[in-house]
């Protein structure tokens, strides 16, 4: 509901957009059962690093979300960077926004951060978004990150799509990339399945036979025998 004291929702209604003002528990926006967004102008940005409050809105999205999103909004009448060119180095550092937003990408690999200029950038972005996605779930987007009273979250849904813990096991095993995990998770119905494969689905599956041989010599590889 915090949003709603912000203009965007006025420029969202005017492109034509049917906003329903709820408390979410996770994000700000449901844009579809998939997709969730934390919007965050620069300066709030630059607080919820400081504070540890953006890597638990973005584990929460991640944790209940395909699609996590993070709307970093800039002002129309400011530059549409954080530093020139010239200012960033090759080193990763604490202090850097950069260094900050690599870091969270890494730790939240389908995080997906995405820059607007404006308002009305950002309305023109979710418009995208939103193209060819189911329409939101009110009920369901409420519940989400809400435990009830015996503990339990409910609609918890991680468990309609998948199970993260093995996702994020089978993403780091050899031959496994950014561009072929989502093919593999389609091929198979899990890890056990996967290391039954055949090589020549497997290489299929992979985008070919040097990634699938090197994923198969991992799984076929022989404890080392201790003397």
């Amino acid at each position: 509901m915090r949003e709603f004291m912000s203009s965007l929702p006025n420029v969202l209604h005017q492109k034509g957009m049917h906003i329903i003002p709820v408390t979410l528990e996770v994000g700000d926006y449901i844009l579809s059962p998939l997709m969730c967004v934390e919007r965050k102008s620069i300066q709030d940005l630059y607080g919820s690093f400081a504070s540890g409050r953006l890597f638990h809105q973005v584990e929460m999205m991640s944790r209940y979300y395909r699609i996590p999103v993070l709307l970093i909004e800039f002002s129309q009448d400011k530059s549409f960077s954080f530093q020139s060119a010239s200012e960033i180095g090759d080193d990763v550092t604490p202090n850097n926004i950069i260094s900050k937003l690599s870091l969270l990408i890494l730790h939240f690999p389908r995080l997906r951060i995405v820059w607007s200029r404006s308002l009305h950038a950002t309305a023109e972005i979710f418009t995208s978004l939103k193209a060819n996605q189911d329409e939101p779930d009110e009920v369901k987007a409420i519940r989400v990150g809400v435990p009830s009273e015996d503990g339990l979250v409910e609609n918890d849904i991680r468990a309609e799509n998948y199970n993260t813990s093995a996702v994020e096991l089978l993403r780091r095993l050899p031959g496994v990339t950014e561009s072929n995990y989502r093919a593999i998770m389609d091929g198979c119905k899990c890890l056990a399945d996967l290391s039954l494969l055949p090589m020549d689905r497997l290489a299929e599956l992979m985008g070919g036979s040097r990634p699938a041989k090197t994923l198969r010599d991992f799984i076929d590889a022989k404890y080392p025998t201790l003397l």
